[in-house]
């Protein structure tokens, strides 16, 4: 009988091992999940427009050509006028460009001519009613080019 009970002990004993599932090493370990990186936004920052003036080339008295910048002080707009020069005659080109306060760059020909204009407008997004950079840049015939204006223009209204 002591055979017996043995048998039926190590039966049971088995028995209990294979439910429990103890009995095998598969060597798989039960996969864990693995937290995705989680995207954090980034906060985007708009340079904010370069209104800092710089200095102006110095042009050779033989050479010198002027213009005129003004802002309408009601309607914001931008008049740059070709005011002559002793080198008028010599000019090849001249740009105007104008950087806004809200970043927007316009760049305008200016013809040589004495009073002519180049009109950068509020409604065409050329100019703002506050603050604008005008940068005005004579390109001549022997190839040199130079910055004869490079200031700031905001709307200011004169009080009596």
């Amino acid at each position: 009988m002591i055979k017996k009970a043995s048998i039926i002990l190590i039966v049971l004993v088995i028995g209990m091992v294979c439910i429990a599932g103890c009995t095998s090493d598969t060597g798989e370990a039960t996969p864990t999940a693995t937290p995705l990186p989680v995207e954090t936004p980034v906060p985007t920052t708009q340079a904010a427009p370069d209104l800092v003036p710089r200095p102006t080339d110095v042009v050779p008295t033989t050479q010198f050509v002027d213009v005129a910048t003004s802002k309408d002080p009601i309607t914001g707009d931008i008049t740059v006028t070709f005011r002559g020069g002793k080198g008028q005659d010599q000019v090849n080109d001249i740009k105007v460009v104008v950087i806004s306060g809200t970043g927007a760059t316009t760049t305008k020909s200016l013809k040589p001519d004495v009073n002519a204009e180049a009109v950068f407008t509020v409604d065409d997004g050329e100019a703002t009613r506050g603050e604008d950079r005008v940068i005005v840049t004579v390109s001549f015939y022997d190839g040199k080019s130079y910055t004869i204006y490079d200031d700031v223009l905001s709307r200011t209204r004169t009080t009596s």
